[in-house]
C-alpha cells in the first residue's frame, strides 16, 4: 500500500491573447508555481495549463530529494571596517572608500544632530 502525501502550491495563472501568422487571436494561459519561477508550464485552456503543472510537478517530486548540507561558512567579501559599517547600515559606504575624510563628516554630521534633537531642550 502506497501513501501518498500531498501539499497545496500558490500558482499565479494568467491569460494573454497571440496572435497567430494569419492574424488570428488565442487565448494562451501561463501557470508559475509561486515561490518556484522554474515550475512554469503555458498552454491554450486554464485546464490544460494546470494539468500540466501538476504533471510537472509530480515529475519533479519523483526525481528529487531535499537534503539538508552543514558547511563551513564561506568568507565574506567584507572584512573589518567593512563589516562593522555595513551592521550600522552604511549600505553605501563604498561611495567613499577613497576618501579618507568621508566617515569623520558623517560622525560631525551625527553628533550635530544629536546637539540638535529636541530632547536635549
Amino acid at each position: 500500500m502506497s501513501l501518498m502525501i500531498t501539499q497545496e502550491y500558490k500558482v499565479l495563472l494568467t491569460q494573454r491573447l497571440l496572435a497567430n501568422p494569419a492574424g488570428e487571436q488565442h487565448p494562451c494561459w501561463q501557470a508559475t508555481v509561486m515561490g518556484f519561477p522554474y515550475l512554469s508550464e503555458e498552454a491554450g485552456s486554464r485546464e490544460q495549463v494546470i494539468e500540466q503543472l501538476r504533471s510537472k510537478i509530480e515529475e519533479l517530486g519523483r526525481n528529487a530529494a531535499i537534503i539538508t548540507l552543514t558547511a563551513p561558512v564561506l568568507p565574506s567579501e567584507l572584512t573589518g571596517t567593512d563589516r562593522e559599517l555595513a551592521a550600522q547600515g552604511w549600505d553605501d559606504y563604498e561611495m567613499f572608500e577613497n576618501d579618507s575624510e568621508a566617515l569623520l563628516l558623517f560622525d560631525h554630521i551625527e553628533e550635530e544632530r544629536d546637539r540638535h534633537s529636541i530632547g536635549d531642550e
